[in-house]
């Protein structure tokens, strides 16, 4: 949840900045306004590969997940190059009042936080399992 206060700050340092970053839930967001305030990127970290991006995970990015997609229009953008998943929201800022705001970021974290608790349930199905005697 969001109170009023920090919810001016992150108003204000998009309105100066066109960036800011918020944590909600267990997510961190990253926030972006372009093209002359018209639109804005969200964006969040859900899995860290470390050296490797299991099977089983890039097998995820192509499938339904388990859990509600929510409202908002959103998509997981792989990087091969640092073995992480994040997941990505584009929309337009014309009809987004404060309480609009407000809702996408808490549906967007909520999501993240799903897709972060999804794949790392995967991940674990590549394992490979050594028994020592």
């Amino acid at each position: 949840m969001i109170i009023e206060k920090d919810l001016r700050k992150l108003l204000h340092r998009l309105i100066n900045e066109e960036m800011a970053q918020i944590t909600l839930g267990g997510s961190e967001v990253d926030i972006h306004v372009y093209d002359n305030a018209t639109k804005i990127s969200l964006s969040s970290p859900v899995y860290f590969g470390g050296n490797f991006l299991p099977l089983s995970v890039r097998k995820c990015l192509t499938q339904s997940p388990s859990f509600e997609k929510g409202h908002i229009k959103t998509e997981l953008k792989l990087d091969e190059q640092t073995f992480q998943v994040a997941l990505k929201y584009i929309g337009g800022l014309e009809f987004l009042n404060k309480r609009n705001f407000v809702d996408l970021l808490e549906e967007f974290s909520w999501l993240a936080d799903e897709w972060r608790m999804y794949l790392d349930e995967h991940d674990k199905n590549d394992l490979v399992y050594v028994h020592v005697k």
